[in-house]
């Protein structure tokens, strides 16, 4: 009888102990985080915010531009270049705690003022050959998530022979335009880039820039000599052989 006792007393105690872990555990389970990570979408300034808090019912995101949500995972839209701080607070509404976690992205997005796709990352339009002929597709080249214009001169002959464009831009005389942009090549050679006419007589202001095998960023100042609603940037490439690459085109005017 003494012995059936002791056993039960034991099996009492161990069943107690294991309540007691399965607390801990619980309580240890329950606690509340707040964090994310985050994905660059394909789209500039884009980004895709993924919720790895835990515990939580509630979610208000600060994106650091003044704007806010409450969605889990949103998805938010950069529209000026910059360093923003981003807050994630999460509630655990039963408990009422409060987390928050913050970090710092980085965005850049392109702005390429009265050039449209200047970066060439949403494909070849408006960009065009001469100022009527779609420029291929193959002729962008996409490496290490950026995109570029690259084009194989492989016969030399007039500057505007091999020409790549963006018409459609209001320009007035007078007015100082400020191009800029980045080149580079295969070889060292030449390039002629300007602002013109899109049709007869064809006027532009142009000036000549050497290209070499590495990357360079180029800042001109045109002051146009003509005003015409259809006008465009011109790059003149047929003068010279090798491979021609540009990247982020700008073209913005001058107060």
């Amino acid at each position: 009888m003494y012995k059936s006792i002791k056993i039960v007393s034991l099996l009492v105690v161990f069943l107690s102990f294991l309540s007691c872990d399965s607390d801990n555990d619980s309580a240890q389970n329950n606690t509340l985080s707040s964090g994310y990570t985050y994905v660059r979408e394909a789209a500039p300034g884009v980004i895709t915010f993924i919720n790895t808090s835990e515990n939580a019912d509630t979610y208000v995101w600060d994106f650091g531009d003044g704007t806010t949500s409450i969605i889990k995972d949103p998805v938010k839209t950069y529209t000026q270049t910059g360093e923003y701080v981003v807050n994630l607070t999460a509630k655990n509404n039963k408990t009422g705690e409060v987390k928050s976690y913050s970090s710092t992205i980085s965005i850049f997005v392109f702005q390429g003022g009265l050039v449209s796709n200047g970066n060439f990352e949403s494909g070849t339009s408006p960009w065009t050959f001469g100022v009527t002929n779609a420029i291929a597709p193959s002729l962008l080249v996409s490496q290490g998530g950026n995109t570029y214009f690259s084009i194989n001169v492989a016969a030399a002959g007039n500057p505007f022979d091999v020409n790549l464009s963006h018409v459609g831009i209001n320009m007035i005389q007078g007015k100082t335009y400020r191009l800029t942009f980045d080149a580079w090549s295969n070889v060292n050679r030449t390039m002629i880039v300007g602002i013109g006419l899109s049709g007869n007589p064809f006027t532009n202001q142009s000036v000549t820039r050497n290209l070499t095998t590495s990357v360079q960023s180029f800042s001109i100042d045109l002051v146009a000599n003509f005003t015409n609603t259809n006008s465009r940037v011109i790059f003149d490439m047929g003068a010279a052989i090798g491979r021609v690459n540009i990247d982020n085109v700008t073209l913005n005017e001058i107060p």
